[in-house]
């Protein structure tokens, strides 16, 4: 059954596994060991208007993690915000390092609006109801897919993961209004949504 999947389902163009049009991808590392899964960076360089990262992780910490380089090639005039969840204690020059590598890959004539929030995870009495683990990649507020694991690996050949777009209207409505309510109610440590480059 394996080599079924393997010869069958290949997306050479994406280096991915594909199973059904358009539904699910699944970066097999076995198939594809020294090439970089697409699919993500494909999704960011096409959208039009907005990008959203809801992630736990967006590592930019050179050169082990370079998450920042998935937006090396959007287009003009994009909106991208990122909400992730993790230990404030820990990272308290994190919102800045991610900005200040933002701009470095993002040239100030794209005319990016860039925000992005940051849920602790060490406040468990006051941010506790915002925690999560899933990630998701919701482009032009129109499609949204469920994403197996953090950014770092979908730019490099390092783990097996994949990606899983949701068709069901009732469905992405509703993880969008969760984006939402979490998005809303995480200002305490926040860059607030304005231009990159300013």
């Amino acid at each position: 059954m394996a080599n079924i999947f393997l010869t069958n389902s290949e997306n050479t163009a994406l280096r991915m596994h594909e199973c059904g049009e358009g539904e699910y991808w699944f970066y097999h590392k076995g198939s594809f060991p020294n090439d970089n899964p697409l699919l993500y960076q494909e999704l960011i360089d096409n959208a039009n208007s907005q990008i959203v990262i809801w992630d736990p992780y967006f590592n930019v910490n050179p050169p082990k993690n370079e998450d920042q380089n998935i937006f090396a090639n959007i287009k003009n005039d994009i909106t991208i915000k990122i909400l992730v969840y993790r230990s404030f204690q820990n990272n308290r020059n994190y919102l800045n390092d991610v900005k200040n590598t933002l701009k470095v890959v993002i040239p100030p004539d794209k005319d990016c609006r860039f925000g992005m929030r940051f849920i602790n995870g060490d406040d468990t009495h006051n941010q506790g109801g915002r925690f999560f683990h899933d990630r998701f990649l919701i482009i032009d507020n129109n499609d949204v897919f469920l994403i197996g694991s953090s950014v770092g690996y979908h730019i490099k050949p390092e783990l097996s993961t994949g990606i899983f777009k949701v068709s069901n209207n009732e469905t992405k409505g509703f993880i969008k209004s969760i984006f939402k309510h979490y998005w809303d109610n995480s200002t305490k440590h926040e860059i607030p949504l304005t231009f990159l480059h300013l």
